[in-house]
């Protein structure tokens, strides 16, 4: 005899489960979110994943109606996941891939991330299908995207087919190459990649191209975040909404590959929206724009945002330091300031406070939580600091030379990689 299925509760599995991952995956610039808690996400989807596959047959139906009704990138992971560890995965696969090809701007990361949830020898089946020149562009992009988790076990191998994917005639494909090449350490392959004729294989190639020449890189990237600032000013709706999203992972990563000092860094804060410029000075790490970052405590859309990148910079706690305000309780139909919605759970700064504060003398070097980069502060801050930080720490691990570190993997991917990185 078998249990009969409870379709409601089924149902629920499939939706906690897009919940839990989706929460896990928007945290990688959280300030509140940390290792810990991507432990108790990751235990509570795979609780919820686990429901499903009891459910068998009964729960792939369920969770491919959610697909089929949301169509969001949550919803693409449950079932890529549950196709991809089936039997039949490559008919389930099919089925997923018809959904996820009718938007893939929206779904594909959820595909790219379910090849980091199962084993190794899983992944590379589907890789080495997908990769190869004839599958649909998206399904090569997922391919290669999903090739830097596989690194250790096929170096060689995908070496043999980098440039195949540099010189297709897809510029997404040729994006998702150059961030290969950079791990493959393909420095030469990627300074052609520098003049593509499209923006955004340019501004990956720069990235790729950091830890071998900051100067070439940080020039190439300077240049695609201007251009990028023009064309999301005269878009609207999703368009302008993928736009400022990639806009921000461009200032993200321009922040860290930027010399300490740059004379250009000042004009550059001025053209930036203002939080685009707090955020290039927490990834830039330079003490001497703290006062730059105390002045804009005083703007509506960024107030909190202010005070986190500063507490973040020097190390100091503005709750402990007498420089936050007490909490208020607004009555209804009251207006609250933008920053209040945009970052939930930060600090009300004291904007005089903190503009009279002591600013830590500068250093020649960045700083994060008050001191040095050194390689024991990174693996501390990788250990125990919150999404927004690990994800700089990841970075300057990497232009240091290190192995790329991805702090969007499932939390027991990244405890491994810690463990390796501690005994190197």
């Amino acid at each position: 005899m078998t249990s009969p299925i409870i379709a409601p509760l089924v149902a629920r599995h499939a939706g906690d489960a897009a919940f839990y991952w989706s929460r896990h995956d928007d945290s990688v610039h959280s300030p509140l979110i940390g290792l810990i808690e991507l432990i108790e996400f990751d235990r509570l989807l795979e609780a919820h994943l686990d429901g499903l596959r009891v459910a068998g047959e009964a729960g792939w139906a369920i969770a491919l109606s959610s697909l089929q009704r949301w169509r969001s990138s949550g919803e693409a992971f449950v079932c890529a996941l549950l196709a991809l560890e089936a039997p039949n995965a490559g008919e389930r696969l099919r089925v997923v891939w018809g959904l996820v090809e009718a938007d893939p701007a929206r779904m594909l990361r959820g595909l790219i991330s379910a090849l980091a949830w199962v084993t190794p020898e899983e992944r590379q089946t589907w890789v080495a299908r997908w990769r190869v020149e004839g599958s649909p562009p998206a399904l090569q992009v997922v391919a290669w995207r999903a090739s830097r988790l596989g690194l250790d076990d096929e170096r060689e191998g995908l070496r043999g087919h980098l440039q195949t994917a540099l010189g297709s005639c897809h510029a997404p494909v040729r994006a998702a190459a150059c961030r290969l090449a950079g791990e493959l350490r393909e420095y030469e392959r990627l300074l052609p990649m520098l003049s593509d004729a499209d923006e955004a294989v340019r501004a990956e190639a720069a990235i790729a191209q950091a830890p071998s020449n900051t100067l070439i890189s940080a020039s190439a990237l300077w240049q695609c975040v201007m251009q990028q600032l023009q064309v999301s000013a005269s878009l609207t709706g999703r368009p302008r909404r993928d736009a400022e999203h990639r806009l921000g992972r461009w200032v993200r990563q321009l922040g860290p590959i930027v010399p300490l000092g740059h004379p250009g860094v000042a004009q550059l804060l001025q053209q930036l929206p203002v939080r685009l410029g707090l955020y290039f000075v927490l990834h830039h790490g330079d003490g001497a724009l703290l006062p730059w970052v105390a002045r804009q405590a005083d703007h509506p859309d960024a107030a909190r945002l202010a005070g986190w990148v500063w507490a973040a910079l020097t190390g100091v706690d503005p709750e402990l330091a007498g420089l936050a305000l007490p909490p208020t309780r607004l009555d209804d139909g009251q207006v609250t300031r933008l920053t209040d919605d945009l970052d939930p759970g930060l600090p009300d700064i004291d904007a005089a406070a903190l503009q009279a504060a002591a600013v830590p003398p500068r250093t020649e070097q960045p700083c994060l939580w008050g001191g040095e980069l050194n390689r024991e502060r990174l693996l501390d801050v990788l250990r125990n600091g919150p999404q927004a930080l690990r994800w700089i720490a990841a970075q300057r691990l990497r232009l240091a030379g290190g192995p790329w570190f991805d702090c969007r993997a499932p939390a027991r991917a990244q405890l491994l990689q810690l463990a390796r990185l501690a005994a190197a």
